[in-house]
C-alpha cells in the first residue's frame, strides 16, 4: 500500500499527495535510457523500444526488447550496446546477404554505447557453432561439405567489399539447427572488431595469447 500524508489543515500539493505503487516502466537490469532507436528501413523512422528481459546466459550487453514502429508491429529484438568500433556497414553488409542477423536500427545517445537493435534469433532452433561441435559428434560428408561451403560463403560476402570480420570464430557464427538436414543456414553475429580491411585491428589485449 501506497503511504498517505494527510495534511488536514492544507489544500496544497503535499496534502493531496498520495504515493501509489511503484510503477515499473522497464523491465529489472535492463537499460531505460534507450527509449527509441532510428530505423534504417524505413530510413528515418523512430521505433520504439520496450525492454522485456535479458537472455540467458548471455553477454552483459545483450538485452530482449519489443520493437515497435508505423511500419513495424510488435517485434521481439535483440539489443546490443556497442562500443564505438562496431560496424554498422559490415553488419547491415552481411545481413543484406542473409548471412547476419537482420539490423533494423540503432539508438545513439550522447555519452553511453550506441544501441544496435537487430533480429532476434530464437535459441531453440539456432545455436553457435561452437556449442554443436562440443559433444565432439563427426559431421556425415554431405553435412561437412554443406558446411564448407556455407563458411565459404560468409569468407566470400566479406571479401566481396574488403572488408574483415575480425573475430570469426565458431561462436560467433550462428547455425539453424532445425534444418541442418535440407539445408545450411549460417549468419555471423559480433561485429565489434569489424571494417575496413587494412583499416581494423583486433585489439591485442583482447588475446590472452598475446604475451
Amino acid at each position: 500500500m501506497g503511504i498517505r500524508f494527510d495534511l488536514c489543515h492544507s489544500h496544497s500539493i503535499a496534502c493531496r499527495l498520495v504515493t501509489e505503487p511503484s510503477r515499473i516502466s522497464f523491465a529489472p537490469s535492463t537499460p531505460h535510457i534507450y527509449k527509441s532507436c532510428t530505423l534504417l528501413e524505413p530510413e528515418g523512422e523512430e521505433g520504439t523500444l520496450t525492454f522485456v528481459s535479458r537472455p540467458n546466459d548471455a553477454y552483459q550487453r545483450l538485452f530482449l526488447a519489443i520493437l515497435s514502429s508505423c511500419s513495424i508491429p510488435d517485434l521481439k529484438v535483440l539489443v546490443k550496446l556497442a562500443p564505438c568500433s562496431y560496424s554498422r556497414d559490415v553488419h547491415k553488409h552481411m545481413a543484406d546477404t542473409g548471412l547476419a542477423p537482420k539490423l533494423y536500427g540503432c539508438a545513439e545517445v550522447e555519452g553511453v554505447p550506441t544501441a544496435y537493435v537487430m533480429e532476434y534469433l530464437d535459441p531453440s532452433i539456432w545455436q553457435t557453432l561452437y556449442h554443436l561441435s562440443k559433444p565432439k559428434k563427426k559431421l556425415n560428408k554431405p553435412t561437412a561439405n554443406q558446411l564448407r561451403g556455407a563458411l565459404q560463403e560468409i569468407i566470400s560476402a566479406l571479401d566481396e567489399k574488403k572488408y574483415v570480420h575480425g573475430d570469426l570464430r565458431s561462436n560467433n557464427i550462428m547455425i539453424r539447427t532445425d534444418v541442418m538436414d535440407k539445408s545450411m543456414d549460417l549468419k555471423v553475429v559480433y561485429f565489434d572488431w569489424a571494417g575496413e580491411a587494412g583499416q581494423v585491428y583486433y585489439p591485442a589485449e583482447q588475446d590472452r595469447e598475446i604475451q
